[in-house]
């Protein structure tokens, strides 16, 4: 049985725009998009990406509690196994949109999450200790 992997993604990397589009509500794409077409390939028969949430850095920043609850509700209808954001690299916006939604995602529904970005970025203590505490 293969695990079920739901992906965050911004408005980028979901192929809807750059910044003129930074504030596309989260909406979901079934199964991979963007780089999770990549994940899909390297996780061979193991997982799934079942879906992918993207969402406007700008929207995501600018109603962090909305979006975070927007999120959320998608990730709690897809009961995925995991749950992966990113990875934001550098980015301002995004490095807080995945740090965000990795935390509500372990301190909400206890579904194990990672993300990947500058150990620079904000909310990365928060999503550290939110996976310790998993």
């Amino acid at each position: 049985m293969a695990y079920r992997v739901v992906h965050y993604i911004n408005q980028f990397y979901g192929g809807k725009g750059g910044e003129e589009v930074a504030d596309f509500k989260p909406s979901l794409e079934q199964g991979p998009a963007g780089p999770g077409s990549e994940l899909q390939k390297l996780f061979d028969d193991e997982a799934r990406v079942i879906g992918t949430i993207i969402c406007g850095d700008g929207y995501y920043a600018e109603h962090i509690e909305k979006a975070r609850a927007e999120c959320l509700k998608i990730v709690e209808e897809l009961k995925p196994d995991l749950f992966i954001a990113g990875p934001a690299f550098n980015a301002g916006r995004y490095g807080v949109a995945c740090g965000d939604i990795c935390a509500a995602v372990v301190e909400s529904l206890g579904i194990p999450s990672v993300t990947g970005m500058f150990p620079e970025k904000p909310r990365r203590r928060a999503l550290l200790k939110a996976n310790l505490h998993r």
